[in-house]
């Protein structure tokens, strides 16, 4: 086994431990990571963590596997995926300030269209004096959120635009899915789970070495 598989292993196992206490009685989703930045291992483990917490709060287990793109993984037959790349690719339509974009689509097959620019979020982070770390998780369960379907909300982690004020409430736990998204969530993801345990092989079809650069 090779080094990127143990450590693809290892990150599932270790974030599949904070999921054990009421998993039985929540919806379940999986999460399937493709990093092209190279985010500093701990770092990213973090971030899973507070996605993880952001998720959680709205009564949905999340598991996380960080994938290769090109050796690819093992993942279940519902999954959504998530690709942090170091900075928008060239000619991605999106406004100056965004932090992720995602092509909407659903959680019944193999969606590799949530976006996650590392270079916006360490800068975004910078300036509102928040941990990296928790930016990106919230960035990312901002993104996931539309991946199954959600749109912008008036406030909470679907709102349009994060702001210094929201990421200090996610710090204190307090930045939540309202009430409507998370009806929603339950709604989407009790839609496409399923009760098979199988498991197949991925990779990120499409991939390009010079979006890690």
């Amino acid at each position: 086994m090779r080094a990127s598989g143990v450590a693809a292993i290892g990150f599932w196992v270790a974030l599949g431990a904070f999921g054990a206490v009421g998993a039985d009685t929540r919806d379940r989703l999986t999460v399937v990571i493709f990093d092209y930045a190279h985010v500093e291992p701990r770092l990213l483990l973090s971030a899973a963590n507070e996605g993880r917490r952001a998720f959680r709060a709205a009564g949905v287990e999340t598991d996380w596997i960080l994938c290769h793109p090109v050796e690819g993984c093992y993942v279940p037959q519902r999954f959504v995926q998530v690709k942090i790349l170091p900075r928008p690719l060239s000619g991605t339509p999106v406004s100056e300030r965004g932090l992720g974009e995602t092509t909407t689509c659903t959680a019944a097959e193999p969606c590799s269209a949530s976006y996650i620019f590392y270079n916006r979020v360490l800068a975004f982070a910078d300036d509102s004096s928040a941990s990296a770390d928790l930016t990106l998780g919230y960035v990312m369960a901002h993104e996931i959120g539309h991946l199954l379907g959600l749109g912008h909300s008036p406030r909470g982690i679907m709102t349009a635009a994060f702001t210094a004020r929201d990421l200090r409430e996610a710090a204190a736990g307090w930045l939540c899915f309202d009430h409507d998204d998370v009806v929603r969530l339950h709604a989407s993801i009790g839609r496409t789970q399923s009760a098979s345990s199988a498991t197949h092989h991925i990779k990120l079809a499409g991939w390009r070495g010079e979006a890690a650069e």
